[in-house]
């Protein structure tokens, strides 16, 4: 257990990194988009595209974050009122619905990056591959994934904090 909590907090560490410098691209970019208009009246025409697809990453690695600390696993206005002997069980349940979701979500991302890989499909404006920006997809809800089993296993071992719970 102990490995696998140190992996765990690596995995958060690349998260929060990757959400620091995505969350500056998409400033730097918006920022210098606005400046290069206003004051060159020259628009940034890849910036829509490349903030559109960033967006997308932070949401999921901020999501899967969230999965981390358990944010996403239950709604507490159903499993505070619960009775002490069925709040571990209505975890689980939660955990393992939420995993179906995500695996779900998983496989249709993966899905879509095969076939962009397999089309050779490229973004309008950057021409860049468009399976980069899909990938996206299975990389967040695999961290999802990875955060839903951590927080059940928090949970269900009692390594989560009293106000965690």
């Amino acid at each position: 257990m102990k490995v696998f909590k140190k992996i765990m907090n690596a995995v958060a560490a690349v998260e929060n990194v990757i959400l620091v410098v995505s969350t500056l691209l998409i400033l730097v970019l918006t920022v210098g988009n606005v400046f290069s208009r206003k004051v060159i009246h020259r628009s940034w025409s890849f910036t829509e595209e490349l903030v559109v697809a960033v967006f997308v990453l932070i949401t999921l690695m901020a999501a899967a974050l969230a999965c981390r600390e358990g944010e996403l696993v239950n709604l507490s206005l159903v499993t505070d009122r619960l009775p002490e002997k069925l709040k571990k069980p209505s975890v689980i349940l939660t955990t393992v619905l939420c995993i179906i979701f995500t695996a779900i979500l998983f496989w249709f991302g993966m899905e879509k990056v095969i076939t962009q890989l397999e089309n050779g499909k490229r973004t309008f404006v950057l021409n860049w591959p468009e399976w980069i920006f899909w990938s996206f997809v299975p990389i967040g809800s695999g961290c999802m994934i990875l955060h839903f089993i951590e927080y059940c296993l928090d949970y269900c071992t009692g390594n989560l904090k009293k106000e965690d719970k």
